[in-house]
């Protein structure tokens, strides 16, 4: 069974349009990304100096992040967040985690 995985797009925006940002995120995540097979969860965090958003998803396997990256509906919203920030997106798999 594939472990878990966790996709990381640190997002660099000119203050002045972190909140166009997250709106995006937040619509395509409603749209397409929380229907998409393979999805767990989402976390969108925003800087308080404006100039960062970052998006955490969660998802069960590596192959259902490649299959929503191959989504034309969820790649609209990534090119809609290209045109106004710079992201960088990566893949990580969890290797230690420790809560209370």
């Amino acid at each position: 069974m594939a472990r878990p995985v966790t996709f990381i797009n640190v997002i660099d925006v000119d203050p002045s349009r972190q909140q166009e940002v997250i709106d995006i995120l937040n619509e395509g995540t409603t749209e397409v990304i929380s229907k998409r097979p393979g999805f767990i969860s989402v976390t969108i965090l925003a800087s308080p100096d404006k100039s960062r958003v970052v998006n955490i998803a969660r998802w069960e396997s590596m192959d259902d992040v490649k299959a929503t990256q191959a989504d034309p509906a969820a790649a609209k919203f990534v090119q809609r967040t290209a045109d106004i920030a710079t992201a960088s997106p990566g893949v990580y798999m969890v290797v230690s985690e420790f809560t209370a």
